[in-house]
């Protein structure tokens, strides 16, 4: 189409309809990059027979289950500095050995503090512990790595459960399993804690990472 043939009145409408139309004083908002980025959990565990390896799987899952989130798995002493420093959740496994975290994995994670000066601050964290008896010392354990977590700055988050029959909901301090001798090993209902948890601590890492991109965004 030649413009020179158009009736003046033509070539303007075209003109109105091809350009873009903004409002005087309209601006396009702001995006902040990292609304485009995933959450990402850390999973890191050790594992001496592989039980506690299976409730790191269990974690997993649960991660999964949340929009936006993004997991990796690693053993602990693989971990490193940008492992830790990208990661908005940090779940940590381990067996319980007398009744508290293995001496391998205190040196690695107290190194992430003393040597790598890892700035944990605001990340969301949570634990999983397995153990061969009933009694053993799991949810010590589990204690002794929130208690890592919280010395570090962190917020620490447990898997949630419901009452279906009374409505009422709690929380518990992480997820345990018990694997023998007196039990076969990490059960079905011992992977729904830990998928509870991975679900738990990823939900809670996309809010908080949300609540901050929001607030970072000029008005």
């Amino acid at each position: 189409m030649n413009p020179n043939h158009l009736p003046l009145h033509a070539l303007a409408w075209t003109l109105l309809l091809i350009a873009p139309y903004r409002l005087p004083g309209a601006e396009s908002e702001p995006v902040n990059p990292a609304e485009r980025e995933p959450v990402r959990v850390l999973v890191a565990y050790y594992s001496l027979t592989g039980n506690t390896e299976k409730m790191a799987d269990g974690v997993i899952e649960g991660v999964k289950r949340v929009a936006g989130a993004a997991v990796s798995l690693k053993k602990v002493d693989e971990v490193a500095k940008e492992d830790l420093e990208r990661a908005d959740g940090i779940i940590l496994g381990c067996p319980a050995y007398y009744g508290t975290i293995p001496g391998k994995m205190k040196v690695v994670i107290d190194d992430w503090s003393w040597k790598l000066k890892v700035d944990f601050t605001d990340k969301v964290g949570g634990a999983f512990s397995t153990g061969g008896g009933q009694a053993g010392g799991k949810e010590f354990t589990l204690i002794s790595l929130v208690m890592f977590m919280l010395n570090n700055r962190m917020v620490v988050a447990g898997p949630l459960y419901r009452n279906d029959t009374t409505g009422s909901v709690w929380a518990e301090v992480g997820a345990t399993a018990m694997t023998g001798p007196l039990d076969p090993g990490v059960g079905e209902a011992e992977l729904d804690s830990a998928r509870r948890l991975g679900e738990r601590v990823a939900s809670l890492a996309v809010k908080l990472k949300r609540a901050a991109t929001s607030s970072s965004v000029p008005k």
